[in-house]
């Protein structure tokens, strides 16, 4: 087994904290990067809006700004390994974001927009939380193999 599903098993047994208190101790230099590449990517979006149309610049609008210069931000910090875990649950979170707009696409003009934005605000927590789950389940089982009893897991490698 890899080192980074290794890491994901174990991310995936522990609870969703929020630490209000983590706020304090980010960088500004960290804030600046994250704002420059989202600013940066921004506008991007805008220029080819501007260029190729408001449906073509709208698809890049939904790209995560600030999620380059995060996964670079926690690579330099935490290693490698800690961005790409960062990266798959922006790749599950990009999915789910995905079955929002299709919700709240299709239903708005049929049903209004607050009962749309409803329906895919829980489209996309049921999505996200399907992709967790799922995941959390896929690297468990190859982790230990088909019928093979469960491996104590080393979180030093």
């Amino acid at each position: 087994m890899n080192g980074l599903a290794r890491r994901i098993v174990l991310e995936a047994g522990q609870k969703v904290e929020i630490d209000p208190g983590q706020v304090a101790r980010i960088a500004v230099s960290s804030l600046a990067l994250r704002f420059a590449f989202g600013a940066g990517i921004s506008v991007a979006a805008g220029l080819i809006g501007i260029f190729l149309g408001p449906k073509v610049g709208g698809l890049f609008l939904a790209f995560p700004a600030i999620l380059p210069a995060s996964l670079t931000l926690i690579a330099n910090k935490d290693g490698l390994r800690e961005a790409e875990i960062d990266s798959l649950g922006a790749t599950m979170g990009g999915v789910a974001l995905f079955a929002f707009a299709l919700i709240a696409a299709g239903g708005i003009a049929m049903v209004g927009a607050l009962p749309a934005l409803g329906a895919a605000l829980g489209a996309w927590v049921v999505v996200a939380l399907a992709l967790y789950f799922l995941v959390a389940l896929i690297i468990r089982r190859w982790t230990r193999g088909p019928g093979s009893p469960p491996q104590p897991l080393d979180a030093t490698r």
